[in-house]
Formats: structure tokens, C-alpha cells, sequence
């Protein structure tokens, strides 16, 4: 990830979620361990099959909507993961940007397919996410751990629970100062140059006389 801090934005460009690798491993609700991988093309699917826009939260938090996919949030997936870019203008989030205290990209889903296999050399689960609804993506800062691991947040007892995985991605700031140009020096007054020619003939006469 690399972000971008300006004197009144920041930007943010990298990676959400790489397709194809494995997670570190997931406790689920009954004490399970298990690992994820997302399987290519499916984030593809779930962007263009979105009924809505995507939102950008910080932390996952609902109330701190930062943008969404028809203001300035791009999403796409590559040949490497689910990418996103966009310039935010809260002034929380300018100011965690400025003290490094940003931390990665997560995201929110319902899984709504997915195959498992057993993996004897690791002996662990795998779960291969074929189909998912992507619900938001989001910036997490110092009091989230962005390591591909599993969350759960609630949802209504009619909703499907949302889960939220962060991915772990190297760090790169870079702030951009606004140009501070030098003060001109004062320039020398010029003072105008007298003749004094005509008086000197003046003095002269009247030391003859």
C-alpha cells in the first residue's frame, strides 16, 4: 500500500486482497481453525454484480463512511488481488496519515459459495471462496491488526453475518509538503546621481575675485 499525504488529502493506492493465497488461520464460531483463499475472478463478479455502491469505512465502522464507488473509490481486480485507489479528505484520517498510524486495507463480505479440501501437511481446512457480495472495503488504522485474519461483525438476526478480512501489506508514506518559496531581498535604493559640475564653476569664480 502507499499512501500519499497532502496538506488537505491523502491519497491511498495498493492491494485489499491478494486472490489465491492463503490466509492465516481463521477461528470460526465454533472454534474451528481453518484457512481462506479467494479464488480468482471473484471479485470481478462481485463488483459487477453489485446493486449498490460500495462503501469505504474507517475500521468498518458504518458511521465513518470515507467514500464509496460513485465518489472517487476505484475498485478493480487484477492478476494480483482486489485493487483500490482513492484521495480522502477527512481531516481524521489526514491526521492518522500523518502520524503513521494507518495499517492496511480490510474488507467486509457475505460468503455466499465456497469449497473446502483438507491440506494434510499443514493439517488445516482450506476454504476456497468461489462466490461472494462484496459489502465495503476499508482503511484500518493502530486498533485493528492487518493480517488477513477473520472477524466477524453482527448483523440483525435476518442478515447474513458480515465477515471482515484484513490483508497484510508492506507500508509506504510519502507527504508532500507545500513549496515554501524564499522571500525576496529588499533591492538597494537607488539614489540619483547630482551634478555638481556647475557649482564648482561658481566656487571657482568667486576665488578668483
Amino acid at each position: 500500500m502507499k499512501i500519499v499525504i497532502r496538506a488537505d488529502s491523502v491519497e491511498i493506492d495498493g492491494y485489499v486482497n491478494a486472490v489465491g493465497r492463503d490466509s492465516r488461520r481463521i477461528t470460526d464460531e465454533y472454534g474451528n481453525e481453518f484457512v481462506e483463499q479467494i479464488q480468482p475472478g471473484v471479485f470481478a463478479k462481485a463488483l459487477m454484480n453489485r446493486s449498490e455502491p460500495i462503501s469505504m469505512l474507517l475500521d468498518h465502522n458504518k458511521a465513518r463512511v470515507l467514500s464509496d464507488t460513485e465518489n472517487g473509490l476505484e475498485l478493480c481486480e487484477d492478476s494480483i488481488g482486489l485493487h483500490a485507489h482513492v484521495v480522502v479528505t477527512d481531516p481524521e484520517v489526514i491526521e492518522k496519515a500523518r502520524a503513521r498510524q494507518l495499517k492496511g486495507w480490510s474488507f467486509g463480505f457475505v460468503q455466499l459459495d465456497n469449497r473446502r479440501t483438507y491440506d494434510y501437511d499443514q493439517s488445516v481446512v482450506r476454504s476456497i471462496v468461489t462466490e461472494l457480495e462484496l459489502k465495503e472495503v476499508s482503511i484500518i488504522d493502530q486498533e485493528m491488526t492487518p493480517v488477513y485474519a477473520g472477524t466477524s461483525v453482527q448483523a440483525r438476526a435476518e442478515e447474513k453475518a458480515i465477515s471482515c478480512r484484513a490483508f497484510d501489506d508492506s507500508i509506504e508514506y510519502d507527504e508532500i509538503k507545500p513549496e515554501v518559496r524564499a522571500e525576496e531581498e529588499p533591492k538597494p535604493e537607488i539614489k540619483p546621481v547630482i551634478d555638481y559640475s556647475k557649482y564648482d564653476e561658481v566656487i571657482n569664480k568667486l576665488r578668483r575675485n
